[in-house]
């Protein structure tokens, strides 16, 4: 393969690391479902991290959550669902809705987390 050819590859594979961003969010709460498979529960928990990598997901709830990204699954306005795998390769799903909010899924446990908004108007810190 020439340098030539070599060259648009390198520049595809630099500009989508460059677009896979850190994001952290902060929460103060997160709710549980009841046996009516409801809403409720409402846990306050101070202030807590949620991080995504574009390789993990780390996050502590009833406990912490690190979590390895299977797959990610873009929706619209800011949204998206990933795939994963906890500690024990047991399977994950997170629901990340606009930013606002997000859902975590595991076999036997249902996770709510709204975001706190008054860390600004974005609420949302990028890192790098």
């Amino acid at each position: 393969m020439s340098v030539k050819q070599l060259l648009p590859t390198l520049f595809i594979l630099f500009s989508l690391t460059l677009s896979a961003q850190n994001r952290t969010f902060v929460f103060s709460e997160y709710q549980t479902r009841n046996e009516k498979q409801q809403w409720g529960n409402t846990q306050r928990v101070g202030s807590q991290l949620a991080k995504f990598t574009p390789t993990q997901i780390s996050v502590k709830a009833d406990k912490d959550y690190h979590l390895n990204i299977v797959s990610k699954t873009d929706l619209p306005d800011n949204g998206a669902i990933y795939l994963c795998q906890d500690e024990k390769s047991n399977p994950v799903t997170v629901m990340l809705i606009d930013n606002i909010k997000m859902y975590i899924y595991s076999t036997t446990k249902r996770f709510m987390i709204n975001f706190d908004m008054f860390a600004g108007q974005s609420y949302m810190a990028d890192t790098d």
